[in-house]
């Protein structure tokens, strides 16, 4: 049996959708595909071959964008208060939806919870990455097109804190 581009993305689909399971190691004949969802921990050290693919075309942004994007900092070096938006898994880092889009955030905007912050690719499949909370986008870490590792901190935000009602 060959696994599919089809059979992996409905796979990761129900891995994302499924309120009880964090992680997935399936073996296929010669095939192994390990998925995890953010925060999740590694259960098997099995070994991956993955098949090369051509290298990613890297759509340029506007300089003033690219410029703002600094390596990421140590854990320890996230602002108090400060949330780290880490990658879900090791993969390329987009920032727009499309090369002819406009990113989906900037330093300084304010988003929603759940709203869309950027991509991650990783085999063809475009994983977004999205708000845990609402809040203000205070530093984005990582240039558009550049390799991310799982963990790795792409962006700061600084959360809004919400009133509770009594």
């Amino acid at each position: 049996m060959n696994l599919q581009h089809a059979d992996v993305r409905r796979i990761l689909e129900l891995l994302d959708t499924a309120e009880h399971l964090d992680s997935l190691d399936l073996r296929i004949g010669d095939v192994v595909l390990q998925a995890r969802k953010p925060g999740a921990a590694a259960l098997s050290a099995l070994p991956v071959e993955l098949p090369t693919a051509a290298p990613a075309v890297k759509t340029p942004i506007p300089a003033t964008a690219a410029s703002a994007a600094v390596n990421s900092p140590a854990p320890s070096e996230v602002p108090d208060r400060m949330l780290a938006i880490r990658a879900p898994m090791p993969g390329t880092f987009f920032r727009t939806p499309a090369p002819d889009q406009p990113p989906f955030v900037e330093e300084g905007q304010q988003v929603d919870m759940s709203a869309t912050l950027c991509l991650v690719e990783v085999m063809k499949m475009f994983n977004s990455v999205a708000a845990p909370v609402a809040g203000r986008i205070h530093s984005i870490l990582v240039e558009h097109g550049q390799a991310v590792e799982q963990n790795q901190i792409l962006m700061i935000v600084d959360p809004i804190e919400t009133e509770v009602e009594a």
